[in-house]
């Protein structure tokens, strides 16, 4: 194998994994988290400072906590973030119930 042949093989490998793909997803997966926690408290605030149900930006808000915590605990099995994702998830199904009830 020549030059060209291991830089073209390496070429096509890199199209499915490419670094600076993976590194702008991730950057942009986090500046996504941030926007949605800000407006996630943005929303508690106003809803409470408007004396209005605050339950439903508390289930986005717990619901998400305990998703990542979920995938944390998948990839590094770390018993807190398996504690953290049942808390998140109980918490989001009692913040969903609450506001259930209250708009019904």
């Amino acid at each position: 194998m020549d030059r060209e042949e291991i830089l073209e093989k390496s070429r096509r490998e890199n199209m499915v994994r490419d670094e600076g793909v993976e590194d702008a997803r991730s950057k942009g997966m986090q500046w996504g988290v941030v926007g949605f926690l800000f407006l996630c408290v943005a929303v508690l605030i106003y809803n409470l400072v408007r004396g209005l149900d605050a339950s439903l930006p508390v289930a986005f808000l717990l619901g998400y906590i305990g998703c990542e915590a979920f995938g944390r605990y998948g990839v590094r099995r770390e018993k807190s973030m398996l504690i953290t994702g049942i808390l998140g998830a109980v918490g989001t199904l009692c913040a969903l119930t609450l506001y259930v009830t209250n708009t019904l």
